[in-house]
This record gives C-alpha cells, structure tokens and sequence, in this order.
C-alpha cells in the first residue's frame, strides 16, 4: 500500500506536514458521527448502517439528485448557534455533512418518509406493473424499494404512457424509456 504525505516547504527548505483537516461532526437519527469534510449526509448514513433508498446514486458517479427518492429531514445551526430546520426535505446524496447539521431519516422522521412515500408514488405512475414478466424481475431496485419499503401501490390509476422500443443511447446503453426512472445514471 502506498501512503502520501502532503508537504509544504519549510523557511529552511525541508518539508513541512501540514495539519489534518479536522472531522465534520454532526447528528444522524440521533447517531452523532464524525466525518471528514465534504462527505455527502448519504455515505455518511451507510458508515453508521443507516439505509437511505436512492436510484440515481452510485459511489463512482457524481451527485445527481435526480430521482429524490434520497430525501431527509435537515437542520444547521445558524449563525447565533440555534439549529434550524430547513424548509423543505433535502436530497442526501447531494449534501454534505456541516458541523451541527441534525439529519433525520425515513426511519425517525414523519416528514422524510413521507417525501419519500410521494417519490415512491410519482415513479410509478407510469412505470409499467409486469414484475413477474420483466428481464429485471427479482433484481430491479424500483421493485426492491417499493417491495420492502410496503409502498407497492398508487393513488393514481391513469393510461400509462407508452415509448418506441428500445432506443440506443450509445453502442453500450439501450434505453427503454417505459421503465425509466430518470435516475441519469445512463447520461
């Protein structure tokens, strides 16, 4: 394994290390963790075993924020030190952990999960209800979240939009828009 330093140099040109950046400390469901600085409220959630649903994230990607199906409670203190909530639930794979930042999950919070009931429920208005004949039957993530999280139906009882099948995307990606959940995982 190889370990790098950084080093500044010194007044008698020899190498100086420069300090650690300190962790970022803040609440998770009332885990208190600490992180270093500029880790998404997501990544921190898996260290601590806490299971945010998401479609659009992935560890090699960049933030997207697409699907929203990430969504969490948050509060940060303000300038007087008094912690806020924020108005509206934020996607967690787009925010990064502060100091103080209280985040409440699906699991602790009315709110989030709610949002997330909401998310839930918009994806499927349109997605086509044929698990049991779909390629991806048993290995789907929108089936998985929707199986395990009791959220299998939809208000919403409309003529699902259908899509020309299947459009190439590249020579790698076929896209079936019918089943797409907008995640941009593909773009």
């Amino acid at each position: 394994m190889t370990t790098t330093t950084t080093s500044t140099p010194g007044a008698a040109g020899g190498a100086q290390e420069k300090p650690a950046t300190p962790p970022v400390t803040f609440t998770i469901d009332g885990i208190e963790v600490a992180v270093p600085k500029g880790t998404l409220v997501i990544r921190a959630a898996e260290q601590v075993g806490i299971q945010i649903p998401r479609f659009c994230d992935h560890p090699l990607l960049q933030p997207a924020g697409a699907c929203r199906q990430c969504l969490v409670e948050v509060a940060v203190p303000d300038r007087e030190g008094n912690v806020r909530p924020m108005p509206k639930p934020q996607a967690s794979c787009t925010l990064e952990a502060t100091p103080g930042m209280v985040v409440k999950t699906q699991r602790t919070s009315g709110l989030a999960d709610k949002a997330q009931h909401g998310v839930m429920e918009l994806l499927l208005i349109n997605h086509p209800l044929d698990c049991p004949t779909c390629d991806k039957g048993g290995e789907c993530p929108l089936q998985n979240q929707a199986m395990s999280n009791g959220r299998t139906t939809s208000r919403f009882h409309d003529v699902k939009r259908t899509f020309p099948k299947p459009l190439a995307i590249s020579t790698e990606i076929l896209l079936d828009r019918e089943r797409c959940v907008l995640c941009q995982r593909c773009t």
